[in-house]
């Protein structure tokens, strides 16, 4: 309990805190099972699920994965693989009678394939780095992989010999792209394997043309993130090896898909040039004249395609729209958008189609709803549920998440989630922490709120009696191109403006007690956390994690270098005074609010150095500051130790200040 509540609100809410504390503490939430991947047989009558769950020993911490197959009512649940290696990436050959997927059981990530009949799984590649994205031909002789170069034997022996020195970026592993021949084996009784790029390029996503005869395929200059988010699309002949440009221009096309009859092929585009906040769109390409197309604009202009519907008159689009997603039927025609998942009021994720586009699976969830796997006809919105993954956890109370509006900067319109403690009751003032998102064009959607990833727990930090406000100020997805683009070149600006009036929204509701806020964000989250403790002195204590503070560093040293100069509109050396203006370092004389810092020692993204600078400056004007540093990880904590040690973390740096000292 809070030392500073009033009797009487301790009286009456002290069992429900400790009750919810028992259900929601980050050890509990580790817990929890999720679904990582659905997908229907070819005829919609059975469906492959991958289940994750963490395990943590005294040697061991990974998620690991297992595949299931259920009935397509939700019935007959049967657990396909076992053992402490993960499985995962299921998938069906094209007539329903094997099963895929991917495992590390022989310290590799090897593709196996299993009779859907039941019987022993086989191991059909033996590959000396990782199988990545595959998919079956439409005839089922071949499968299509990724996978990444292998270091030659020069390069091992150089290793061990410590004389392994190089020249940034002039040896570059790429992902390739490769066939393997299921009917067809060598002397040795290997299944005989192709490899179809071989050009100094990064395969980043591909599919299968219907005849079987083709891939179409995205790549970028390497397997950087930036590189891959300025990517062409080509089309491969399988049998000669010919490859011909499809779109080569300024923007980013990727993810190529052929239409069922194999005649168009459909790819994600941005604008031209690249816009990392811009608008994107579908355009088609008529393989038989050229012509070339793009299809009517979504609402937000910014998602994914998810498949073609069999008729091939119609694409389904999946996209965020505010604090939910929505996904859209795009006619070839370009001629209209019409919604699919009308009526639609839980958080939808993770569709994806079988191989006949006849049925979708996906994954929906609400705020004090757990995550379970659906089924519907593309024909018409109509969702099965088909797990009941964390039924054992239903009658444990979550809180009270709501939509709640406020105006910004300019009388903008913003929307936030606020979460309240468990137990809350109308007029009780409590301890309030902000939370701030990534991106920036990330957005806080109605997913639950119990979870097992990330740094910051919010259902344990409800139960503990605060209420978490997540806003999502303009710069989110989800709102439309224009307010996706509101913040450019202001940082900290009107932005800020907007998290802050939104605060104080909170504060007018009865809810937060100003003299008890915290602040807390993740990488841009970690960049306005740091911003906003320069510029008030109104939160007791901030949690910052992955922070950019400062914009020239961080241009220089990520992994997205287009990023910044995007958002800016010039690089650092064009205009030094306005990345500077915009970087919360140059703030750091101001800070007076305690500070714990968390930052992964792999984050290309946001390189620790980041929080380094942030920390020693802060520790050197005496501010209380503290600094978590995980090793292995990279732009946020992925092993389930890394995950529990962050989220406790953060319970009791915010107990420290704003509550109870609770230790871990």
């Amino acid at each position: 309990m809070k030392q500073l509540l009033s009797f009487l609100f301790g009286f009456f809410f002290l069992p429900v805190f400790i009750i919810a504390q028992q259900n929601w503490s980050p050890e509990q939430c580790l817990k929890l099972k999720n679904i990582s991947a659905a997908i229907a047989s070819p005829d919609g009558s059975r469906v492959l699920y991958t289940v994750r769950e963490a395990v943590m020993t005294d040697d061991r911490s990974e998620f690991i994965n297992q595949v299931w197959v259920c009935n397509a009512d939700g019935s007959a649940h049967m657990q396909l693989t076992r053992g402490d290696k993960n499985s995962a990436n299921p998938g069906w050959s094209p007539d329903g009678k094997w099963i895929s997927f991917t495992s590390s059981r022989d310290g590799k990530n090897n593709l196996y394939i299993l009779p859907a009949a039941g019987g022993e799984s086989e191991k059909i590649t033996d590959v000396k780095t990782a199988v990545g994205n595959y998919a079956w031909s439409p005839d089922g002789n071949q499968i299509a992989f990724q996978m990444l170069d292998a270091a030659e034997s020069k390069e091992e022996k150089d290793k061990k010999a410590k004389n392994d020195w190089y020249f940034m970026d002039e040896v570059v592993k790429q992902n390739r792209l490769y066939v393997l021949y299921l009917n067809n084996k060598d002397s040795a009784g290997k299944y005989k394997l192709k490899k179809l790029s071989t050009g100094n390029y990064n395969i980043n996503s591909f599919d299968w043309s219907p005849d079987g005869k083709k891939i179409a395929y995205s790549f970028g200059k390497t397997p950087e993130a930036n590189d891959n988010n300025y990517s062409d699309v080509s089309l491969i002949d399988i049998e000669t090896d010919k490859a011909i440009s499809i779109a080569a221009t300024g923007a980013s096309e990727s993810t190529p898909m052929f239409s069922p009859d194999g005649k168009l092929l459909a790819y994600y585009c941005t604008t031209d040039p690249v816009d990392w906040p811009g608008a994107k769109h579908v355009k088609i390409y008529s393989l038989s004249d050229g012509k070339l197309w793009r299809l009517k604009s979504t609402p937000d202009e910014s998602g994914t395609i998810v498949c073609w519907t069999p008729d091939g008159k119609n694409l389904l689009w999946s996209e965020f729209n505010k604090t939910l997603s929505r996904y859209y039927l795009l006619s070839v025609d370009g001629q209209t958008c019409n919604e699919w998942t009308t009526g639609l009021t839980d958080m939808m994720q993770g569709a994806a189609a079988n191989a006949n586009g006849t049925h979708l699976t996906f994954i929906l969830q609400n705020p004090s709803s757990f995550p379970e796997a659906y089924i519907s006809p593309i024909s018409r919105f109509s969702p099965v549920q088909l797990t009941k993954l964390n039924a054992g956890q239903a009658g444990k109370a979550l809180p009270k998440t709501e939509l709640i509006r406020w105006k910004g900067a300019d009388g903008m319109m913003i929307e936030g989630l606020l979460t309240y403690p468990i137990g809350y009751q109308p007029g009780q003032k409590v301890p309030f922490i902000l939370n701030i998102h990534g991106g920036p064009a990330g957005v806080f959607s109605q997913t639950c709120v119990a979870s097992n990833g990330g740094a910051y727990p919010i259902a344990a930090f409800a139960e503990q009696g605060y209420a978490i406000l997540r806003p999502n100020p303009r710069g989110s997805t989800g709102y439309g191109t224009a307010f996706r683009q509101a913040n450019r070149a202001d940082w900290g600006g009107k932005d800020y403006i907007d998290i802050m009036n939104g605060v104080d929204q909170v504060i007018k509701m009865g809810v937060a007690d100003e003299t008890k806020m915290g602040v807390m964000g993740w990488s841009y989250g970690g960049f306005m956390s740091s911003w906003v403790v320069g510029h008030t002195d109104r939160f007791k204590v901030a949690s910052i994690g992955a922070p950019v503070v400062d914009l020239a560093h961080q241009n220089l040293t990520d992994d997205i270098e287009g990023f910044l100069p995007s958002y800016f509109q010039a690089n650092p050396w064009e205009d030094w005074a306005n990345y500077d203006k915009h970087s919360p370092l140059r703030y750091v004389q101001n800070v007076k609010t305690p500070v714990m810092l968390q930052h992964c020692e792999g984050d290309q993204r946001v390189p620790i150095s980041n929080g380094i600078m942030f920390y020693n400056a802060l520790r050197r004007r005496n501010v209380p500051v503290r600094m978590l540093v995980m090793p292995r990880q990279a732009h946020g904590p992925l092993e389930p130790t890394m995950i529990l040690k962050t989220m406790q973390s953060n319970v009791e740096w915010f107990e420290k200040y704003l509550g109870a000292k609770k230790s871990f």
